[in-house]
């Protein structure tokens, strides 16, 4: 993941610093329902563009991360609960305090006979 992350940023960046060295030409910017421009160079609305859309991609990212979190708290909070409950039983059951746990003796199948050779054979 690591190199993938490298092999992405790298040649973003010197694509990113080709862009801003070679557009030093302003340009008109404006909005469409205000009818005033601005000029500014062109090296700057694109970096401009590419942090807005960097920062709306990692705000974006921590909201869907958010949902996870809130899923891990709560499994935190049920683990602690149900290790609580655990604890609580076992001092009840080492303390006497309720009934044993009644087993049955159940006895295992015989072993199968031999197996001849012929259907051992048509087994494989």
């Amino acid at each position: 993941m690591k190199y993938l992350t490298w092999l992405i940023t790298i040649p973003l960046t010197i694509f990113t610093v080709l862009f801003a060295v070679s557009n030093p030409a302003e340009v008109a910017v404006g909005i469409w329902p205000l009818e005033e421009t601005k000029k500014i160079p062109a090296w700057l609305l694109g970096l401009g563009m590419g942090g807005v859309g960097f920062f709306l991609g990692a705000l974006f990212v921590w909201i869907l991360a958010q949902r996870t979190h809130f899923r891990y708290w709560q499994e935190q909070r049920r683990a602690t609960r149900l290790e609580k409950e655990l604890e609580a039983l076992q001092a009840k059951h080492v303390g006497g305090k309720t009934d044993a746990v009644k087993t049955e003796t159940v006895t295992a199948l015989p072993a199968p006979p031999n197996v001849p050779a012929s259907v051992r054979a048509n087994l494989r």
